[in-house]
């Protein structure tokens, strides 16, 4: 019996529950609204998926017996989920690490971290583009020390190579004049800052030992395919990896290079493309949107020589459990094939069975994370210090001043 006067957490509750009764209402309603859409839609056709199931190439993923003596670092990043803002200053925080693996066992780590602040000179949207450089900077700091301290058999970072290069083209002519923490030369736009994480990303693919985990996909290059091969084909409107969770069974892999004998890349934008050039034949269309994506490089990365290492780039899918979509992963094409195979199956023999990602990436995720209001912490312990040396009280409210009171930025 539950004692009286005895308030259960609030935690126990569903985040819906604490919404007003109206809303409560409306929620269930939208909710209903959206399944049947997607009844109707029949979004996910079982004929549909048996033709691709005949027309992708899928095979069995190689295994490696020595995968546990394999030496593995795995390098990860993280920034505050919600930029610190006040009048005057803004602030954020971002942090790396990387931790050593013998096979599965953990034995060594380091962390580095910094901060970002503006006098909110530049718009919220580049702030945070510009923090997520930071700590992608500070991801391939750490990859480069790893290498050159330990020589690891496999170096796994989490995310895509060039992920980093959407909408980079915002921020290179800002002036940024960051200094890392520690250091006495910095850069003073955005644009020497993506010139030198570009940089130490080519120096990580060609190491040859560097391979990619993508958690989040929206690549779409199995549509373009389709649309490529047939003109009239009509848009599938699903991402590939969903599309490949459908097809796959445990311990298969999927690549782009053996299925297609065009770069993922360019089918991935194919599509669109096409509807604009309706009246194009396929070849007329592919070297458009060939031409299309070559200058989005040149925009984004400032250098459209970049183009072969961006081209350069393999990817992958395996399914390393049956309750989880496909990992995907990406390498560069010159790496050794005898790598390739303890690489891949590396990927699948140290799954997690709570995410199906490898488990290593996992615990330096876990690492890393920097707590939602460690951004808030840091303001308030600046403001204390400038306290504490007796800074005016007007200037201290002029900075640190909220935006609105009744709310947390």
């Amino acid at each position: 019996m539950k004692k009286l006067g005895v308030q259960p957490e609030l935690g126990e509750y569903p985040d819906w529950s604490r919404m007003p009764k109206v809303l409560q209402t409306r929620f269930f309603e939208l909710a209903e609204v959206e399944a049947q859409k997607l009844i109707q839609s029949k979004i996910i056709d079982t004929s549909n998926v048996e033709q691709l199931r005949k027309m992708l190439k899928l095979r069995r993923l190689e295994s490696y017996d020595g995968w546990e003596e394999l030496l593995v670092a795995c390098v990860d990043g993280s920034d505050t989920p919600v930029c610190n803002e006040r009048i005057g200053l803004r602030y954020a925080l971002f942090a790396s690490a990387y931790k050593i693996f013998k096979g599965l066992d953990g034995f060594e780590e380091e962390f580095l971290s910094d901060y970002y602040s503006d006098r909110q000179i530049i718009p919220h949207d580049k702030f945070s583009k510009l923090v997520e450089l930071l700590m992608t900077y500070y991801e391939r700091l750490m990859a480069h020390r790893v290498l050159e301290k330990y020589s690891p058999d496999i170096l796994l970072l989490d995310g895509s190579f060039f992920g980093y290069r959407t909408r980079c083209s915002e921020i290179l002519d800002e002036d940024i004049n960051w200094t890392p923490f520690g250091r006495d030369v910095g850069f003073k736009t955005g644009k020497e800052l993506v010139k030198e994480i570009t940089r130490l990303t080519v120096e990580l693919i060609k190491s040859g030992k560097a391979l990619g985990i993508i958690k989040r996909v929206n690549t779409a290059s199995i549509d373009g395919w389709l649309a490529y091969k047939d003109p009239t084909s009509k848009p599938i409107g699903l991402n590939d990896r969903t599309l490949l969770n459908m097809i796959m069974e445990t311990r298969m892999l999927f690549s782009y290079d053996e299925a297609f004998n065009v770069n993922f890349n360019i089918l991935n934008w194919y599509r669109n493309v096409s509807k604009e050039l309706k009246d194009k034949d396929p070849e007329a269309i592919l070297k458009e949107t060939e031409r299309r994506f070559k200058v989005q490089i040149k925009a984004d990365l400032g250098d459209e020589s970049y183009l072969q290492y961006v081209m350069g780039m393999k990817r992958c899918y395996i399914k390393t459990m049956d309750d989880y979509p496909p990992v995907c992963v990406e390498f560069w094409k010159e790496s050794d094939p005898d790598w390739v195979k303890k690489a891949l199956w590396y990927v699948y023999a140290s799954r997690d069975p709570a995410t199906g990602l490898p488990f290593p990436l996992d615990i330096v995720d876990s690492l890393v994370s920097l707590p939602k209001g460690v951004a808030k912490e840091f303001v308030e312990e600046v403001e204390a210090r400038l306290l504490r040396a007796r800074m005016e009280q007007n200037v201290l409210l002029t900075l640190f001043s909220r935006f609105n009171p009744q709310k947390e930025e």
